[in-house]
């Protein structure tokens, strides 16, 4: 018998059952955040998904620290502590420890604190704990100096093998179907989109951490030269895996692949990928036809061919600028070090790529479980099973479904009316998500990171969901947050401004290869930039001006 919720008297609505739900457990004292996280992990998350991502994706982590010799192998484990932890969840929300993931990049010889804060919000937080100094912060450098080396060798040769099995795995549980009212692969299929996503995440995590070095050591480079940013510095030979989406979607706007064979590809990005319950290409294809529809309307527009021929001449001018600051010695050091970082967006974005086609194995095995459960009764819906965890299913204790299904809906919904801070210490105090914006501010600029170089002017377009997103011409995107399926978007933009992100975000890295302008981190971008204003976007010195008032 599913019990009756508590409910505010004030609203009529329910409040959520925190001590059961298997989507809140916060910290007590360290600072925690939902930067970067919520780039993959937007809004939201079902009991589902987050038992997709934990604990594998702490536990990866922690064996990437190990491996890189920054933990001890002793600190391998998960601890029940939840502030010995590097990711959590709260109100719904996935979050990270800021304090935590601090001490580890302080225990990477050139790294700190610091440093990783200012690439994750722009600026060092007050109140973190003290900074690792002295023979705390480079006991272990000896040992990283060792295994660093390896763990990265292994890392990126396993990526394109990696990549090649996800490819193969999410055709086949696109194919996933019912046959005699029984999932065919059902349970299987959410068991193997897990090991998927803990191999992505095995083999992304160290190649992400390096990244980070080395985006470090290319901007400390730049600044050195008399460069403001380095982040034009770095660009891949090949062009990413969203690069190849766009490349894509001109190709099936000019009909040269039908929708089939987009899909084939493609099909396990779409609005919020990052969510087990979200809806892919793959499965409605209907904003696919539609972007290739405004891309046929640009014929007169830069082809990817043509884009990819300016954006190599870019980055040379880019390349001549920083040697024309260094002596001869260092320009040989500076050559090898961006050649180097040229790996940087394919390994990113490849490894994205990665563990979202094991998101879409899960997806696809969840859909043939929730029909299946829906066909007998024990769901009222197929889109329950999103509100079990993968165990849950695991165990088939059918009889208990009912009444999980019941108050985690109503746990989601509340959840779905709060936000939380950018920073906290301990449990987050939640915002009213539908607290009132206030229109009469006025403002003359916003400032962030410049996370991707040029100046673009346009038209401001708030964009909150990809789903309802209509690009026109002459656009300044303006997001929280973007994940790969937003790529399809870019090519339609004159620049992108973002509430959250660093030179590292999925925004970022794809403004660099496509050279569009980006500023990151503003953070209030969605609310103080308005539909219609004239702005400036300055990404090379992260500002948006406004030209012209709404």
């Amino acid at each position: 018998m599913t019990e009756t919720p508590v409910v505010d008297t004030t609203t009529a609505r329910p409040i959520p059952d925190l001590a059961a739900s298997p989507v809140h457990v916060p910290g007590r004292t360290l600072r925690w955040t939902t930067a970067n996280v919520d780039e993959g992990l937007p809004g939201i998350v079902t009991p589902l998904t987050w038992s997709l991502y934990f604990p594998p994706t702490e536990q990866t982590m922690r064996d990437c620290w190990v491996d890189l010799g920054v933990m001890p192998r002793s600190a391998r484990a998960i601890p029940a502590d939840v502030d010995r932890r590097f990711l959590s969840v709260a109100h719904g929300h996935a979050i990270a420890n800021v304090d935590n993931m601090g001490q580890m990049a302080a225990r990477v010889p050139g790294g700190s604190a610091a440093m990783m804060e200012e690439q994750l919000f722009g600026s060092v937080q007050a109140g973190g704990l003290p900074e690792p100094r002295g023979w705390t912060q480079t006991r272990r450098y000896p040992i990283v100096a060792v295994k660093f080396p390896v763990t990265l060798r292994r890392a990126i040769k396993a990526l394109a093998t990696l990549a090649e099995e996800s490819e193969r795995a999410v055709v086949v549980a696109s194919r996933v179907r019912t046959r005699r009212g029984r999932p065919r692969r059902g349970h299987h299929g959410t068991r193997g989109g897990s090991r998927h996503v803990r191999e992505g995440l095995s083999v992304h995590m160290p190649l992400s951490m390096a990244a980070q070095g080395l985006m470090g050591q290319v901007q400390n480079l730049a600044e050195s030269a008399g460069l403001q940013s380095g982040g034009e510095l770095i660009k891949s030979d090949e062009g990413t895996a969203e690069f190849e989406l766009v490349r894509d979607l001109w190709r099936l706007s000019r009909d040269e692949i039908d929708i089939t064979g987009f899909a084939r590809r493609h099909g396990y990005h779409g609005p919020r990928e990052g969510l087990v319950d979200s809806v892919v290409w793959r499965e409605d294809s209907t904003m696919v036809t539609a972007l290739a529809a405004r891309y046929r309307a640009r014929a007169d527009g830069e082809d990817v061919d043509d884009l990819v021929v300016r954006r190599r001449r870019e980055h040379d001018e880019a390349v001549q600028r920083l040697h024309a600051g260094l002596s001869p010695v260092r320009r040989r050091l500076a050559s090898a070090l961006i050649g180097f970082a040229s790996q940087v967006p394919t390994w990113r974005e490849t490894g994205r790529a990665n563990i979202l086609r094991g998101v879409d194995v899960t997806r696809a095995a969840a859909r043939s479980i929730g029909r299946h459960l829906a066909d007998a009764g024990v769901l009222a819906d197929p889109g329950d099973v999103f509100f079990l965890t993968i165990d849950e299913l695991a165990s088939r204790r059918t009889g208990e479904y009912a009444d999980l299904v019941a108050r985690r809906r109503l746990d989601h919904e509340a959840y779905g009316r709060i936000d939380l801070p950018h920073v906290w210490h301990g449990a987050p105090e939640p915002i009213a998500s539908t607290a009132p914006v206030d229109d009469s501010r006025s403002i003359s600029s916003l400032t962030g990171l410049g996370v991707s170089a040029g100046i673009a002017e346009g038209r401001v377009q708030v964009i909150r969901d990809l789903d309802d997103a209509e690009i026109e011409d002459g656009t300044v995107m303006v997001c929280k947050a973007t994940d790969p399926g937003w790529a399809s978007l870019f090519p339609l933009a004159e620049a992108v401004v973002t509430d959250v992100g660093s030179a590292m975000s999925h925004a970022a890295i794809l403004c660099r290869e496509l050279g569009l302008p980006c500023v990151a981190n503003t953070p209030t971008g969605t609310t103080d930039l308005k539909d219609g204003m004239i702005v400036r976007v300055d990404g090379t010195a992260g500002t948006v001006e406004i030209l012209v008032q709404q």
